[in-house]
């Protein structure tokens, strides 16, 4: 009987080293801010043909609404994009129980991007863009504040649409560096397919039905015992969102967005790992005048696993943001 309880423990103790191996707590934050964001930015309005911004143009991890009705032609050829935005998360480390810590979590983003007209494609019109992005994640609990960290994403990509369906197909490449010394310490590249439905209501309603697959071909650095693509997976997400025009420059932005991720290893890679995550969010969001937008932002998560190694969690997040957008 002691062997068989000394082995358990030290099975716990093997699952739990390579648990924090498979899921880095900068991982899981930097993807699920991503995931937020899209639903965080707010709209020009919902008049017909008249855009809205986003973290990024076409950014491959989006399924939110990124434009109303249709595209609306412009002579500019560049974005330049300033965001940052300040939240409190009552489990920053995405742990279970008594191991939840709360901390407030800055995140500021810089970004240009060359994204010239979009052009006649047959029936539709054709989007392309092309671009890289750099944010910065600062923990303000000293008990993580060592997990700070840098993202820098390039990123291709090209959006057809036609009549109300929007159809996305593009690629990125990020890379995570410790703010400490910028040493690597995750990358991965993102090819995504995607497809959104709009559901215009009247002048103040629009709804978005959204549905994205992507691959994500990762590397963490090598670890003895240990795949250094432990992180590869398979993601299905589908997302419903709504905007309401309360006024002329304040927009209402509620979100439901799942998603079905299958991990090629699970953490003791003696077989496949699925994973469900369920977000809920409000983003209530207005401009101050054309380049200038702010926000105020509430977002829940539910994860769970098959792997039992994997900490299932339940994240709240609530904050305030603003965006600088110039186009020229």
């Amino acid at each position: 009987m002691n062997i068989c309880r000394t082995l358990a423990v030290i099975l716990l103790i093997v699952g739990a080293t390579f648990s924090l191996h498979a899921q880095p707590v900068n991982v899981q934050q930097f993807q699920n801010t991503r995931q937020a964001q899209q639903f965080q930015q707010p709209l020009t309005g919902l008049q017909t043909a008249t855009n809205a911004p986003e973290l990024y143009p076409a950014e491959s991890t989006d399924v939110g609404p990124q434009r109303i009705l249709r595209l609306n032609p412009r002579p500019d050829y560049f974005d330049v994009f300033f965001d940052s935005q300040l939240f409190y998360s009552d489990n920053a480390n995405y742990a279970e129980g008594s191991a939840r810590i709360h901390s407030s979590v800055a995140v500021n983003t810089v970004q240009a991007a060359f994204t010239p007209p979009d052009f006649q494609l047959g029936p539709g019109r054709f989007a392309p863009a092309v671009g890289y992005i750099s944010q910065w994640y600062n923990y303000g609990n000293s008990q993580i504040s060592s997990l700070d960290f840098n993202a820098q994403t390039a990123f291709v990509s090209g959006r057809y649409t036609y009549n109300n369906w929007q159809f996305g197909l593009g690629g990125n490449y990020t890379r995570l560096l410790n703010q400490s010394d910028y040493e690597q310490t995750y990358d991965e590249f993102l090819p995504a397919l995607t497809a959104q439905r709009l559901f215009p209501v009247g002048e103040n309603f629009l709804f978005v039905v959204g549905n994205q697959v992507d691959y994500h071909f990762t590397s963490v650095p090598a670890t003895p015992g240990t795949t250094t693509e432990i992180n590869n997976r398979f993601d299905d997400a589908v997302s419903l969102a709504m905007s309401w025009q309360l006024t002329r420059q304040i927009i209402l932005q509620p979100y439901y967005r799942f998603q079905y991720s299958n991990y090629r290893y699970n953490t003791l890679q003696n077989s496949d790992r699925n994973d469900y995550l369920n977000s809920f969010g409000i983003t209530l969001a207005g401009y101050v005048n054309h380049n200038v937008s702010v926000r105020a932002f509430v977002n829940y998560n539910i994860k769970r696993s098959d792997d039992p190694y994997t900490p299932a969690y339940q994240e709240f997040n609530g904050g305030v943001g603003g965006t600088l957008n110039f186009n020229f």
